[in-house]
């Protein structure tokens, strides 16, 4: 028995609002319209989408699009990290120059140091005669950094977590430490004065002890292998080599830790 609610449902009617054309249920005006839109396009846009379809990449491009970008951040992650390591290293440089001008002042120039106060003496070229060259210089230079008076700051400095970095200073017009890292020049140059000094020792211990290596082979071969260990070391641009082993010895004896 039909009541009157379904004849209302079966009357129901749902119109097409393009084409007018009515159905009863809506699953089927549903599809009528998806291929009834299709057909009420425009020719000029049915070329649109047409060309628009065409622009779009395949799988394989896809792939490839999302790969290069991949390559370009990667590249990108990689610039950034090494900018903030370089910035990183700036600061810590920056750093512990502001705190050594802030609280380290030294008792004197480092060219005034190197000219003026190195001091080298016979007793040094006797430990050449039995050392290495190497082991003499830094013998001279650990003796040359210790200091009796306990307010005696000296114009060189380095620091655990700086390896290999020196730091030295000069005096102002106003007599203040005014601090930087130091140039191999410069370290060379202090060396170089070393050198010197050691060859005249030489010069004065060869005097003095004329009759001794005279009379002993022992000596006199000791001596002389002691001049040509002094002669041979170089500190020019060839002898780089020399200058960082020596400029190792020191910092591992003289670095402290940044207070």
């Amino acid at each position: 028995m039909i009541k009157p609610n379904d004849i209302s449902l079966i009357n129901a009617k749902y119109k097409c609002i393009i084409c007018k054309k009515e159905y009863t249920k809506k699953t089927s005006i549903d599809k009528h319209r998806l291929l009834c839109d299709f057909k009420s396009r425009s020719k000029a846009e049915l070329i649109i989408e047409e060309e628009d379809s065409r622009d779009k990449p395949t799988f394989d491009q896809l792939v490839k699009i999302v790969q290069e970008m991949a390559i370009k951040q990667a590249k990108s992650d990689e610039k950034i990290a090494e900018m903030q390591q370089y910035i990183a290293r700036k600061k810590q440089k920056l750093d512990v120059i502001t705190h050594l001008n802030q609280n380290v002042n030294a008792s004197i120039g480092f060219l005034e140091w190197i000219t003026s106060t190195i001091q080298v003496s016979a007793a040094h070229f006797v430990h050449l005669m039995e050392n290495t060259v190497f082991q003499t210089f830094q013998l001279i230079l650990e003796q040359n950094l210790t200091n009796v008076d306990p307010k005696f700051v000296y114009p060189i400095k380095c620091f655990k977590d700086k390896a290999n970095i020196f730091y030295i200073c000069e005096k102002g017009d106003e007599n203040e430490s005014i601090w930087r890292p130091a140039e191999t020049t410069e370290m060379t140059q202090l060396l170089k004065k070393i050198q010197i000094q050691l060859l005249a020792e030489l010069s004065k211990w060869k005097q003095t002890n004329k009759q001794n290596i005279a009379d002993s082979d022992r000596l006199s071969d000791q001596f002389n292998k002691a001049v040509i260990k002094l002669m041979n070391i170089s500190f020019a641009a060839d002898g780089i080599v020399n200058v960082n082993r020596i400029k190792a010895g020191l910092y591992n004896s003289l670095r402290t830790t940044i207070e």
